[in-house]
């Protein structure tokens, strides 16, 4: 049900629509909630190009870098802010991905609000600039371009590196909100026959997404506490460098038990310092993939959501050409689905490969320090100065506690499992294209 308030027309969270546009944004296919909220017939919107909803108070940059994501192969979500045919606005979160030399885009009630007004702030700055640049004589293309370097720039004051890295975030965060919201798929009606099957499969779907969800959820607890400790690791780093400093610098004897002892700490602190620096880096490479997984799991319960509403509104009668557009909202679900048995893989793997680096870290640091101590209770050989004892006494008493608590929580994220089995959902994705060729 939709109201108005002003010039603004809203609608509900189970209002989900969908477009699909050629290559160069010209619409294709839509659904009955689109036609609704943009006032405009499904003969109007037909082979319109998609800009014919846009707002004039919209950045050109905001188009410019989801142009730049799309035609790179990445999806990108968006808050927009439309235009309908009767001159009121409407706001949805956008989330557009490829599909078959085209797109699919599918538009939801913004319910991240925080988030939805921060960029709507950006949105007024930036469109405020591409004005005045416009009004000094620059080009549509030149608007475009600048725009979209005023608002990357803008989006690093939000925290956010690039749309894509807004895309990441925000997606898993409005999909949540509107489960929060009781929006699901219908359930499917008493009734036999195609669209009843893609309902009930659609709904299995829904469920077996559900405990990957909180999986990823714990994922991302685990290494956002992992991440926090990189300023940890560099120190621990050099502390380790600082225990072959100390012992080293001098021709060994190892005949001599203080020079054993620090031959063997210079090679243990060899291998473990280079590592610890490593890791700050391979926690960022694995909380990237982890980002990516949550935001493929969220556009998959997305799709889930859509083709399921959509379903809905075939029974009931109101949709045209829902064979062509059944087909795009099942194909683009097939795609989303192909990545996400990769993308589990590699996150398994980045957590294995982690967990076994501190595994490796951890007992050669504690190997080190423990010699560290034995030399200096042989204080050096008598061969160093009173100053360097003191300090690697200092450097043994504290040690390197802090490992420890990093390779709990790498073994904790190590203990966890992502609940996706790709041999189940195939079959339902097959069961799915089944009864979609039932009801052509």
């Amino acid at each position: 049900m939709e109201s108005q308030v002003g010039y603004e027309r809203f609608f509900e969270p189970d209002d989900i629509f969908f477009s699909t546009t050629d290559a160069k944004g010209v619409i294709q296919r839509s659904n009955r909630t689109f036609d609704t909220l943009s006032r405009y017939s499904r003969e109007r919107l037909t082979r319109s190009p998609h800009n014919i909803i846009r707002h004039l108070d919209m950045p050109a940059g905001v188009f410019k870098l989801m142009w730049d994501d799309l035609e790179a192969g990445r999806p990108v979500c968006a808050y927009v802010v439309n235009r309908a045919a009767d001159g009121l606005d409407y706001r949805v979160f956008a989330t557009i991905v490829p599909l078959r030399g085209g797109y699919l885009s599918v538009r939801t009630k913004p319910l991240d609000t925080a988030t939805q007004q921060a960029a709507e702030e950006v949105y007024r700055r930036v469109r405020a600039r591409e004005r005045e640049l416009a009004a000094r004589g620059a080009s549509r293309r030149q608007v475009g371009e600048y725009g979209g370097e005023e608002l990357a720039r803008e989006l690093r004051s939000l925290g956010f590196d690039s749309l894509h890295a807004m895309t990441l975030s925000a997606l898993p965060r409005e999909v949540s909100s509107l489960v929060s919201a009781g929006i699901r798929v219908p359930q499917p009606p008493a009734i036999d026959g195609p669209v009843t099957q893609i309902l009930s499969v659609v709904q299995q779907i829904e469920r077996d997404t559900n405990l990957l969800v909180f999986e990823l959820e714990e994922y991302l607890r685990l290494l956002t506490a992992l991440s926090a400790t990189k300023g940890v690791m560099l120190d621990v780093a050099s502390r380790a460098e600082s225990y072959g400093r100390l012992v080293g610098g001098r021709p060994l004897d190892d005949r001599e038990r203080a020079d054993a002892l620090a031959a063997r700490i210079i090679e243990l602190t060899s291998q473990a310092a280079p590592a610890m620096r490593a890791l700050p880096e391979r926690m960022s490479r694995l909380q990237n993939s982890v980002l990516e997984l949550r935001f493929s799991v969220g556009l998959m319960r997305l799709l889930t959501l859509m083709v399921g509403r959509f379903a809905r509104s075939v029974l009931d009668g109101s949709e045209e050409e829902p064979v062509a557009s059944m087909n795009d909202l099942c194909g683009a679900l097939e795609d989303g689905f192909s990545r996400l048995a990769p993308l589990c893989g590699e996150v398994e793997r980045g957590v294995a490969q982690l967990d076994a680096e501190l595994g490796s870290i951890t007992p050669n640091l504690d190997r080190a320090v423990r010699r560290l101590s034995q030399w200096v209770d042989k204080r050096g050989g008598g061969k160093v100065t009173p100053q360097v004892l003191d300090e690697a006494a200092a450097l043994a008493q504290r040690g390197t506690p802090e490992v420890r608590d990093m390779a709990a929580l790498a073994a904790e994220c190590r203990g966890l499992h992502l609940p996706f089995d790709e041999a189940v959902i195939n079959q339902r994705l097959a069961f799915l294209r089944s009864a979609l060729a039932q009801l052509a």
